[in-house]
Formats: C-alpha cells, sequence, structure tokens
C-alpha cells in the first residue's frame, strides 16, 4: 500500500443497502493500491490502517468514503438516481429524465464518439439511437451521410426527406460532418411533437448538441488523445478470369444471333481463338512476375485484321492500395474558477484514399472556444467560436462524375491491357488517374455566438442570444489531357493525346453563405408547497439565410499543370445565383408536475417563414403532453422491490414544414435558345410562364404518441418504448392533369396525406459483480411504415419496379414477380429449326418476347399469379397487377443496435452491433445483371450460370440483356431481389487505463491506451460481393430501382468507392 504508513489493521464489514446486503461492491483503499469486493453475504475484509480511508462503489449506487476508526465498519450505499435526474437537454431549456413527458433518447457521448476511430458524428450514430436511421451512398472520403428520423421519406414534393434539424448550440449546421466528435458535450434527440418548439424547420424532429464549455470550480486540465488507424475495403467486385467472361459474352450475345462467332469490344475481338489463347497464356504464363512491358505474340497479337489481347491484368491490385492510413489527434483545454469556464478545443483528422497513383485524401480542421463568466451577481454572459475547414482532394475524372475511375477500372474485361509497349502506357483508368490534374473542393465554417442570462428575480431568468455563421465553398475543377496508346476500334496502336471540350478546361466555384440567428425567451420557475411544480417558457427566434454563388469555366488550357482561367485561350462561360430566406417565430411552453407524478405540458409556435406568399406566411403549431408516475402511488407498493420507476407518458401535437423550394407561388419565365438559326445566331426564346397556386401554404405535420419509461432493480434495468403515428396532411403534390393544348404543368397544389406508424423499444442493463468486472449492456429495435392514406392519381406500375403514387402505397413498395424456377429442356417440344415450343400446361411468357429473344431452357420462369395461364402486366395498374405483387421493400425495417462494455481492474472491453432487419433493393448494372452490357467484364458471382451440364446453376442462360435491369431474364423478381438486411460488428474496443498510483507519481490524471476496430465483421444474405448499407436513394421516395446510382447513372451499382473496415491504436492523456 502506498500514501499510508500507519500500522496495518484488518477492517471487517457488511455493505448493504435499503433492502439488504450487496453483493459485489468494490472496496478499496483511498490512494493505495489494496482492494476487495463483499461475497454473497455482503460481507468484506481488508487491511487498512486507523486513519485511511476507505471508497464503496457499487454501479447504481453512489460512491460513498468512510474514515476507517476502528476493524469493523458496516456501510449502508444509497442508491444512484442519477439516471432520471440526469438533466436532459430540450426546446430552450432542459429537463429532469423522469420528468419528461415526451420522446427524448440521449446519447451516450464518450461510448459513440471518444474511443472510436471514426471521422463523422453522422456515421457514428448508426444504430446508436433508436428511429434514427443513418446512411452513405458509398465509401467516398468526406462523404456526407443522410440522416432520417422515424421514417425516410417524411413527404412527396418537399426537399430533404424526414431529416431532423440539427443545431449545435441552439443553432442549425447543415451537417455532422463539420462537427469534431471531441467537442461534444451532451446530445439529445427530440422525436415527437415537443420539436414543434422550435417551428417549421424542425418537423422531424431535432439532434441538440451542446459543446464542451468547461466547469466550475475546476482546475486547468489539459486532454490530448489520438488515434492512428489503417483501413481497407470491406466488400469489392472480382472481375471473372478473361476467358471465363468472354465465353459467357459470346454465349450472350449467340442467344439472339446464333450464328455470330464473335463480337468487337473496344477494338479486341472476343471469339473461340480468343478464349483459347487466354486459356493458353494462363496455363504458360500463370502466376509469373512479367512486368508491365507487353510483348506481343505472347500478350496480345493481331490477326486476320483483329486485335486480340491475351494476358489477363490484377486491374484492382494496381488501381488501388491494400490499406490506407487515417489518423485523428485532438487537444483541449478546460477548467474553471468559481466565476468563470472555460474549454479550448483543437481536433485534425486527416484520411488517405485507397489510389495508389495520384492518391485521394480527405483533411479536416477544428477549433471550438468556449466561455462562461459571471458578469455580476445577477447577469452571466458566454461567448463562443466554432471553426471548422475541410478539404477532399481527388484526381480529374475523364468520364465526368457519373463515371469515376472506380467504375471503369472494374468496368472492363479481365484481360483489358494495363501494361505499356515500349514503356509508354495503355489508355485505361490508371493511365487517367495518373496523368490527372488533381480537384479540390474545400469547405470552411466559421460560427461566432454570444449571449447571457439575466436573473430578474427568484426563478425568473431571461436568456438572449446571437450568432453568425458563415460557409465558405471553393471548388477547383482542373482539367487537362491524358496520353496513352490507343487501341480502341483500331487494329493499329497510336499513341495520342486524348482530350475534348469538356475536359481541356479550368474551373472554378465559389459560394457563400450566411446566417444570422437571434433567440430570446424568459423563464419562470415556481413551486408552491413544494407539490405544484410551475415552469413557463416565452420567447422568439428570428433566422436570416442568405446564399450568393457563382462559377467561371474556360477552355483551351495552355499549361495543364497550371488550370488557370488566365491562362486558357478558349471560350469563356460564366455564371452566379443568389437566395435567400427568413423565419420569425414566437413560442410559448407551460410546465406543470404535482409531486412529480402528474406530469403536464403545453406548447405553441406561431412561426412566419418567407417561402410562402404574404396570405400564407404564418401558422399556428400546438403540442401538448402528459406523463403519469405510477411507481409514485401506494397502491405499487408491492413491486418496490424490483420495480423502482415506472411513468407512461402521451402527447399530441403539430408543426409546419417550410422545406419546400422557395418561390413555389412566383410564375416563373424560362429562357432557351432555338433549334434553328436566324442570320448565324440560334434565338433566345422565353418559354410560357409556369402556372402557380397563390393558396400553396404549409404542410401540417402532426405526431401522436404513447410511450412507457421503467427502472427495475435499483435502477440497473431500464426500459423506454414508444409507440407513434406520424400524419402530414396538406401535402404538397402535382395538380390534376391537364391537356397538352394547354400549353403548361398544373399547378402544385395542397393535397394528400401521409402517414408514418411506428415504434421504439430502448433497454438498459448495469451490473458489478463480486470479482470487480462491472459490465454495461445497452440495445434498441424500432420499425416504422410510411402509407399514402390519401392521393389523387393514377395508381400505375412501372416496369423497374416502382410505382406512382396512390392511396394505400406503403413508401418503397417493389413490385415484381415471383419467381417460379429456371425453364429446363423438358418444359419444352424442340422445333427442327431450333425453336422451342413450351409443353401445355405451362403458362406462357410470349408477351414478353421479342423477334430475336424466345424463352427457353435456362431462362427464368414466371409464377402465373392469377392462374390465367398467361404471364402478364394486366392493365399495369395497382388494381389489376396481371402476375406481378408487391415483393419487397427499400425502407429499411427493424434497425438495432447492441452495446455491451467491461471494465475490470483499469481493463475495458467494449463491443457494438448494429443492422437492419429487412432491406431489399432491385438494382441495376452488369454487375449485378449478367449479360447487361455482354461485351464488357463478367464477375466471377456470375459465372454459375444455366448450362445444359449444369442446370441447377442460381443465374440463367447467358443473355444480352440489351441494357435493361427491366426486361426478358431480369424483370423484377423475387429470385434477384437483392437482400440488404445485415449484422455487422460495428466496433470492437479493448483499452487499459495505468492505475492512479502509477500516474501521481507522472503528476498525469489519466493515461489510457486502446485498440479499436471499426466495421470488422458482417453477416448478410446477398448473393453478390456488395457491402449491405450501400444506398443509393434519392430521399427514400418511390426509389427500389435507384440503388446503385452514382450522380444520376443507376447502373454503377456495386462498383463505387468501398466501404472501409479500420483498425486503430489510441491513446487518451489527461494532465
Amino acid at each position: 500500500m502506498t500514501g499510508v504508513s500507519a500500522k496495518q489493521n484488518t477492517v471487517r464489514g457488511v455493505v448493504s443497502d435499503a433492502d439488504g446486503p450487496l453483493v459485489g461492491v468494490t472496496v478499496a483503499v483511498v490512494g493505495g493500491q489494496t482492494a476487495t469486493s463483499t461475497d454473497e453475504k455482503g460481507s468484506y475484509s481488508i487491511n487498512a490502517p486507523v486513519g485511511a480511508s476507505l471508497r464503496f462503489t457499487f454501479l447504481g449506487y453512489l460512491a460513498k468514503d468512510v474514515v476507517v476508526s476502528s476493524n469493523t465498519l458496516d456501510v449502508t450505499l444509497d442508491a444512484d438516481d442519477t439516471a432520471l435526474d440526469e438533466v436532459v437537454v430540450v426546446g430552450y431549456g432542459s429537463q429532469k429524465r423522469s420528468n419528461i413527458t415526451g420522446a427524448v433518447s440521449t446519447v451516450d457521448v464518450e461510448k459513440t464518439f471518444e474511443t472510436r476511430p471514426i471521422t463523422d458524428v453522422g456515421r457514428a450514430l448508426q444504430g446508436a439511437v433508436s428511429g434514427l436511421s443513418v446512411s452513405t451512398p458509398s465509401g467516398d472520403l468526406g462523404g456526407d451521410p443522410t440522416i432520417r428520423l422515424r421514417g425516410v421519406s417524411g413527404s412527396l414534393e418537399t426537399q430533404g426527406g424526414a431529416s431532423p434539424l440539427i443545431l449545435v448550440d441552439g443553432v442549425e449546421v447543415p451537417s455532422l460532418s463539420m462537427i469534431n466528435p471531441t467537442d461534444i458535450e451532451t446530445m439529445s434527440v427530440i422525436k415527437d411533437a415537443s420539436a414543434a418548439i422550435y417551428g417549421s424547420r424542425a418537423a422531424w424532429g431535432v439532434i441538440l448538441i451542446k459543446t464542451k464549455s468547461g466547469q466550475r470550480n475546476t482546475k486547468t486540465s489539459i486532454n490530448y488523445s489520438n488515434n492512428i488507424a489503417l483501413q481497407k475495403p470491406t466488400t469489392t467486385p472480382v472481375i471473372a478470369g478473361g476467358a471465363e467472361g468472354a465465353r459467357a459474352g459470346l454465349l450472350a450475345q449467340q442467344r439472339t444471333n446464333p450464328s455470330l462467332t464473335g463480337y468487337n469490344n473496344l477494338g479486341t475481338r472476343y471469339d473461340d481463338y480468343a478464349i483459347e489463347k487466354m486459356e493458353e497464356w494462363e496455363r504458360l504464363y500463370g502466376g509469373q512476375n512479367l512486368g508491365l512491358e507487353m510483348v506481343e505474340g505472347r500478350d496480345y497479337e493481331v490477326k486476320d485484321g483483329f486485335l486480340y489481347f491475351h494476358r489477363p491484368w490484377d486491374a484492382e491490385s494496381m488501381f488501388m492500395r491494400d490499406f490506407t492510413p487515417q489518423q485523428n489527434h485532438n487537444l483541449s483545454i478546460t477548467g474553471g474558477s468559481d466565476k468563470v469556464n472555460y474549454n479550448a478545443g483543437f481536433g485534425l483528422v486527416s484520411q488517405s484514399g485507397i489510389l495508389k497513383e495520384n492518391p485521394d485524401k480527405y483533411n479536416r480542421y477544428n477549433f471550438n472556444l468556449g466561455i462562461n463568466a459571471d458578469i455580476n451577481d445577477w447577469l452571466t454572459g458566454f461567448a463562443k467560436v466554432l471553426y471548422s475547414a475541410s478539404d477532399v482532394t481527388k484526381p480529374y475524372s475523364f468520364n465526368g462524375d457519373v463515371y469515376e475511375p472506380i467504375f471503369y477500372m472494374y468496368r472492363w474485361p479481365r484481360n483489358f491491357p494495363y501494361g505499356t509497349i515500349d514503356g509508354l502506357p495503355m489508355r485505361n483508368a490508371i493511365t487517367d488517374v495518373q496523368q490527372a490534374n488533381m480537384n479540390v473542393r474545400t469547405l470552411n465554417m466559421t460560427r461566432i455566438s454570444f449571449g447571457g442570462q439575466a436573473t430578474i428575480m427568484e426563478g425568473l431568468t431571461l436568456d438572449a442570444d446571437y450568432t453568425y455563421s458563415q460557409y465558405l465553398n471553393r471548388f477547383d475543377i482542373n482539367g487537362g489531357s491524358v496520353t496513352g496508346w490507343d487501341f480502341w476500334n483500331k487494329t493499329a496502336f497510336d499513341y495520342v493525346t486524348y482530350t475534348g471540350a469538356t475536359h481541356d478546361r479550368a474551373r472554378k466555384e465559389r459560394s457563400m453563405s450566411t446566417r444570422h440567428v437571434a433567440n430570446m425567451y424568459a423563464t419562470y420557475d415556481k413551486s408552491f408547497d413544494d407539490v405544484h411544480n410551475f415552469k413557463f417558457m416565452a420567447g422568439a427566434n428570428a433566422e436570416l439565410a442568405e446564399s450568393d454563388n457563382i462559377w467561371g469555366q474556360r477552355l483551351g488550357l495552355l499549361d495543364q499543370s497550371y488550370p488557370q482561367l488566365g491562362l486558357a485561350t478558349g471560350d469563356q462561360t460564366t455564371s452566379s445565383g443568389a437566395s435567400h430566406w427568413s423565419t420569425l417565430g414566437f413560442f410559448g411552453r407551460i410546465n406543470y408536475d404535482y409531486q412529480n407524478k402528474y406530469l403536464f405540458e403545453v406548447l405553441a409556435r406561431y412561426d412566419g417563414s418567407s417561402r410562402f406568399n404574404k396570405e400564407n406566411v404564418w401558422g399556428f403549431f400546438p403540442a401538448m403532453s402528459a406523463g403519469y408516475v405510477l411507481s409514485q402511488e401506494e397502491f405499487m407498493d408491492w413491486s418496490k422491490p424490483y420495480l423502482d420507476f415506472l411513468k407512461v407518458r402521451a402527447s399530441w401535437g403539430s408543426v409546419g414544414n417550410q422545406t419546400v423550394p422557395p418561390g413555389l407561388y412566383l410564375s416563373t419565365l424560362s429562357q432557351a435558345r432555338t433549334d434553328w438559326v436566324i442570320d448565324g445566331v440560334n434565338e433566345n426564346t422565353m418559354a410560357t410562364p409556369t402556372i402557380v397556386s397563390q393558396n400553396l401554404t404549409w404542410e401540417t405535420v402532426t405526431t401522436q404518441e404513447i410511450g412507457i419509461d421503467a427502472a427495475f432493480f435499483q435502477n440497473k434495468f431500464n426500459v423506454t418504448f414508444n409507440r407513434f403515428r406520424r400524419t402530414v396532411s396538406d401535402l404538397i403534390t402535382g395538380g390534376v392533369v391537364l391537356p397538352s393544348s394547354f400549353g403548361a404543368l398544373s399547378p402544385l397544389r395542397n393535397f394528400g396525406e401521409m402517414q408514418t406508424n411506428g415504434w421504439e423499444l430502448e433497454l438498459a442493463y448495469n451490473h458489478s459483480f463480486s470479482n470487480g468486472l462491472n459490465m454495461r449492456l445497452a440495445g434498441q429495435l424500432s420499425d416504422f411504415k410510411e402509407t399514402i392514406t390519401k392521393f389523387d392519381g393514377q395508381a400505375q406500375i412501372n416496369a423497374n419496379g416502382t410505382s406512382s403514387n396512390y392511396a394505400g402505397k406503403m413508401i418503397g413498395e417493389i413490385w415484381g414477380y415471383e419467381t417460379d424456377r429456371l425453364f429446363q429442356i423438358d418444359d419444352f417440344i424442340a422445333n427442327p429449326d431450333g425453336t422451342y415450343t413450351l409443353k401445355d400446361g405451362i403458362p406462357s411468357q410470349s408477351f414478353y418476347e421479342t423477334t430475336t429473344f424466345q424463352f427457353g431452357p435456362g431462362d427464368i420462369k414466371y409464377r402465373d399469379l392469377n392462374g390465367d395461364g398467361v404471364i402478364g402486366v394486366g392493365d399495369g395498374t395497382v388494381e389489376n397487377p396481371g402476375d406481378r405483387r408487391i415483393i419487397g421493400n427499400s425502407n429499411p425495417r427493424y434497425q438495432y443496435g447492441f452495446r455491451a462494455d467491461f471494465d475490470y481492474k483499469g481493463f475495458d472491453l467494449g463491443f457494438f452491433l448494429q443492422g437492419v432487419g429487412s432491406r431489399d433493393i432491385w438494382a441495376g448494372g452488369d454487375f449485378v445483371v449478367p449479360g447487361w452490357r455482354p461485351a464488357e467484364a463478367w464477375y466471377t458471382h456470375q459465372m454459375d450460370y444455366w448450362t445444359p451440364e449444369n442446370t441447377g446453376a442460381f443465374y440463367y442462360r447467358p443473355t444480352d440483356q440489351r441494357q435493361s435491369n427491366t426486361t426478358l431474364n431480369h424483370m423484377p423478381q423475387t429470385r434477384y431481389l437483392l437482400d440488404m438486411s445485415y449484422l455487422r460488428l460495428k466496433n470492437l474496443t479493448f483499452g487499459y487505463t495505468l492505475p492512479s498510483s502509477v500516474m501521481d507519481k507522472a503528476k498525469i490524471s489519466k493515461l489510457r491506451v486502446f485498440f479499436s476496430g471499426e466495421n470488422l465483421l458482417e453477416f448478410d444474405n446477398l448473393d453478390v460481393p456488395v457491402d449491405p448499407e450501400i444506398d443509393y436513394t434519392v430521399e427514400g421516395r418511390d426509389d427500389s430501382n435507384a440503388f446503385g446510382r452514382s450522380g444520376n447513372d443507376l447502373n454503377t451499382f456495386g462498383r463505387s468507392y468501398p466501404y472501409r473496415r479500420t483498425f486503430s491504436l489510441g491513446l487518451q492523456l489527461t494532465f
């Protein structure tokens, strides 16, 4: 034992609570290394001298220090009710958790953010909050996740889907990616109608973040943390071998042209000879390191006027790094006196991308400064500065924003040449990256806030604050040219420079947005006779947002190494734009409780928005809620041995939705140029004015909810359950269809209704074992369904599996056929001309046949659902869909997360599981559809296709799908519907905190080292090698066919920037 030099003394005793002895209480000598735990009878024995202090700690109870005065010491511990007494940040104020009557979830900031190798807050929230959906289209550097709360769509025509309002220190930020996770002190999520206090931009809930500002009466401490990580892709495609892919491609094209002996792709010939030579190359040279130089006769040849490439290339390993580095560094200085508290934080994130040549990278720099001070006895003030700067650097894409280099690398067959001739490169995706200029996108956020609180009288305070925010966006697009051997559509090589008007350019984009936010509100808190507790709050909020942008582009670079507008000689184009909006809101809230047992809350907001015309600027939106703490009733005394707290609550409220494009009530003229030329000039014209409705007004979002909060076993086990219904009425939708002779589209109008029904369950359990092991478990599960309940429109089913909006439609539904099986030879009568005729009794699929495609052995056999003997579409409506039915839904269902944390004598271990119980997509492109473009790449997972020798294959007989995701063998159907449900080991962390007895000598308060892994393991039911989290939905609306979309193209599915696994070592140090 250190720090105590008196005579040793054996102390014995029993540790109890109000109900009896406690097992597993940790008993330790303060300032020493001696510790023990109570046994099954609550007894303990420890060596400690008289005058020393013993510390008794047990999960769920308040710690207690007791001075040793004899050899017997019995101690009673008090239950820790801090979970119930926890102060939760709510709209314009805070409340004790036990008194909250709405649906509010809090985030465990330490476990969610501080020990994981994450680069942004949004991704870390995945699975951490019930009802919160976080998705990303790819693993692209600096990618901004999409966050939805209690749904995906929210509405039909409005912007942003069901995205919650994100407030940092009371003011909106456009993206959580701008926030340094280590700057966060608290985070709560308001899900129900109580979000109405924030007005028309909070229709889908609110995420409230409070940044750190230090604590009073604490010494100055310096905190430093870091983690150094390596990342690798989770799942990537595998291109089939050259001969395998060529054989499948040839069979697919012979399907529609039986006399075909070969085909060409980008000047390369594929036929039986090509397949034979590729197989021969593998036998003779496979596995050898032959370098990059290509040898004629061995690696390629020109024969009979055709160009053949025999040699396969491992383009993936040439293009991508196996591991990429990432590092996070954070430094903070915090402390406070009795009158001032402060915090200054600095953060750095540096992340390298997967490209080997001209590597891409992402950097972010954060600074956070907060100061609170007592100006006098009745006035306190604060000031905060928040700064964030990020930049993403990546090579210029010669194939546009839709087709990035990684897509082109995966697009071509295995024998596509990636070598050199005479030391000079071929033109390919790697050459494009090697020779490209770097594009740089930067985003800066600067925010300055100041305000104060005045105590007018006992219980009455007045708060006022003002925030100025500025966002600067800069994007430099630096084009140029690429030089390489050109073999496309040729049999002779030319070493040429490739460029064009769309690439030989410099483009500069600049934009700036500013926002002014002012809040003022008064709060009066008063209790009568210690049983009647009132709190009144009233105030106003005003916001003004302005933005402008300008861009310029010039063609004809003099030197592509200097892509500047002033160093180009071609045509120059410029443009600019500006916009603004403003809101003004008056709000109030009344809270009342009787003996902390009967709880009531009423609030309202009167909101005005510039997005509507003057007759519809203002809207009034009320909300109310009530709670009943049953556990305080005498008739519940029988449950007290195991039930500590039970509250039922209910809420109702409405809020306006102003997330609509501005100026919908204004009739506009659009400019265009004619297709005809007059005097050598394309004349300017003006289109017919748009037709608008002057009655267009707010969508109203009404939420009804019931919930239960309960705590059991000395608050060790906590349960929260919510059941909610959200109704969006007066939907902004398209008007009735007008005849083309009218000359314009019908105006938008308020009509229709959509309803979201769902539930949420949160569980938490804490326990301490007798050996000193502490355990904390937490899980959440939620589900929702979005349904259109009122709509004026035709219920039409589209070929891609989506449908038009109609009353009764569930958002995300996918229509398709039920796959029976693959046709076999025995299903047909073979005709002398080589065609097949279906045997009697088998439903006909001739409706889908063409002059070049008739169903035969190895093709998909669809099921005759309506029993009419013919597979068909009916009249294409929901009422008569033919043999189609709803086969899936693209919305995530049964989202869940589970966290477990353990600590034992300085060691800690935690893991986090996250997943989705149900989600489907109907995807497109040749990665998913075998033969989508049969001349391009085939993939290893597509090699299990039907042949007379492989009749039990997963994929149909190779078919030229003619770049279609919705015809022939690949119409939307159950067999190839992608099951995107998954379970993922999202995080695993193992750490060790050095004991204070060691650290005190070095004057270090805390030193913890840890290993952490992210996205380490996943379980899914996918038949294709794609990460199950991939999500390219456009606002989640009717877009089951758009998964895999990059930009506006849905055919890049599976070949976008990969998600990554992360392995990191970290350090947390406090002085």
